[in-house]
């Protein structure tokens, strides 16, 4: 891992470990299809949209886990 990303991902650990970053996370993960299909039947651009809300929180957690 490079040094700016690791400065990078301490940045995000910096922000959602706060109690204000995990009220924020826990928002967007419900908002975002975090833990629920992204799938919607019969719209195929409806299902992309969708589904790139849920990669940015996919991103993020990634950026919170310990390497």
């Amino acid at each position: 891992m490079t040094p700016e990303i690791a400065k990078t991902k301490d940045l995000y650990r910096q922000t959602f470990n706060s109690d204000s970053g995990a009220k924020v996370l826990s928002d967007l993960e419900a908002r975002c299809n975090y833990r629920a299909s992204s799938y919607v039947a019969g719209d195929a651009n409806a299902t992309a949209f969708e589904e790139g809300k849920r990669a940015v929180i996919l991103h993020i957690h990634n950026m919170l886990k310990e390497d």
